[in-house]
Formats: structure tokens, sequence, C-alpha cells
């Protein structure tokens, strides 16, 4: 007779995350480098400053460090809480 083993869940609970977080991450960088391209012929066709660049950037560096952060939280428990947070930066 085989005993249940909740790990097995918990692991493969674990993968299905990760690769919600690299589709989140996707979406993501989709959105951030057709802004990028946005600002930049903006600069080019409008003469705009180039500190348009700035709300750009900061998203691309904000957005690994928030799912770095929803990682950790799903791994100490939190699970819902992670992926409901890992889902809403889609909104």
């Amino acid at each position: 007779m085989q005993k249940y083993d909740d790990n097995k869940n918990k692991s493969g609970m674990r993968v299905i995350f990760m690769i919600a977080q690299m589709m989140v991450l996707l979406v993501v960088y989709i959105f951030v480098y057709t802004s990028f391209k946005a600002v930049q012929y903006s600069i080019e066709k409008f003469d705009t400053n180039p500190v348009m660049y700035f709300p750009v950037l900061v998203a691309m560096v904000i957005f690994p460090v928030l799912l770095y952060k929803y990682r950790q939280m799903f791994n100490s428990g939190k699970m819902l809480v992670a992926a409901v947070w890992t889902m809403g930066l889609l909104l």
C-alpha cells in the first residue's frame, strides 16, 4: 500500500508557479520592449526628452524583483497569496 506524500504536490505546484511567473515575466517584457520602442520613436520623431526612458527602465528592474519576492512568499507557505499577487501584476 502506498502512503500519501504531500511533498509531491508541493513540488508540482512549485513548478506550475515558476512556469506562471515566467509567462508573466514574458508578457511584461513584451510590454516593456514595446514601450521602449515607442519612446525611441517619440524621441526621434517629436524630439522628446530622453528622460522618458526612465519609467521603462524602472519597470524593467522592478518586475523581476517583485516576482522574486512573490516566489519567496510562495516557498514560505503563502501559496495562494503569492499566486494572486503574481497574477495581479498583469492588471
